[in-house]
């Protein structure tokens, strides 16, 4: 096992900044880009005024580590994470979240950290390092970080491990598609049958030969 601060060490603070009334911010992202799955929604990204110097070894590049610090609730803990794999120098995270990058890419593949972390949050293994105060959950990222290891692995199986994840992923996300396709097809035959305005109205009583009246409790 390999301790978490070994290989990303600590988690970089996020910027927030101020509000962006011309639209000319930087793309920033916040607890609210975070999906359950560890991807990224790009669906609402807010732009924000940051005007603080030496920001640039916090833009984002493809194989950082977003680990939520602020947020979840009582029926979803907080220490979330998600893998950005979008375009580099573009996006910021915020003040609620921190970055969690891999220093020796070529010994631990960034994607096989993310989910060793991602599957150990499934688990409830941040509950230990989370605390509540006034209704927020926050979680004691260093403390956490620190004390998190890593299963060791050769390289190669790192990579391995990595890629048959993301094939299960893709197939999840087939059928939940086919499921939902399916679902609307359904809903079209049933529209088809009961509703085209074609077929006469009957009542109960004529398509029914006998009503029976169940007893009475």
């Amino acid at each position: 096992m390999a301790k978490l601060i070994d290989i990303t060490g600590k988690a970089l603070s996020g910027e927030w900044g101020t509000d962006d009334e011309k639209g000319i911010g930087i793309p920033v992202l916040r607890t609210t880009n975070f999906t359950n799955e560890g991807v990224v929604d790009y669906t609402d990204v807010v732009t924000r005024i940051i005007t603080k110097k030496n920001i640039s070894e916090k833009y984002l590049k493809p194989g950082d580590i977003i680990i939520e610090k602020s947020g979840g609730s009582d029926k979803q803990p907080v220490g979330r994470v998600i893998y950005f794999n979008g375009p580099e120098k573009k996006y910021l995270f915020n003040n609620f979240t921190g970055l969690l990058r891999v220093k020796e890419p070529n010994k631990w593949f960034p994607k096989y950290v993310f989910y060793s972390l991602f599957g150990n949050y499934r688990r409830g293994g941040t509950l230990p390092f989370e605390n509540k105060t006034t209704g927020l959950h926050n979680l004691k990222t260093d403390d956490y970080v620190s004390r998190y290891e890593v299963k060791e692995a050769k390289y190669s199986k790192q990579i391995e491990i990595s890629e048959y994840l993301d094939k299960l992923y893709f197939i999840i996300k087939m059928r939940e598609k086919e499921l939902v396709e399916l679902d609307t097809l359904i809903k079209a035959r049933f529209i088809e049958l009961f509703e085209d305005g074609q077929s006469p109205i009957r009542t109960v009583e004529e398509l029914c030969s006998e009503i029976v009246d169940c007893p009475h409790t």
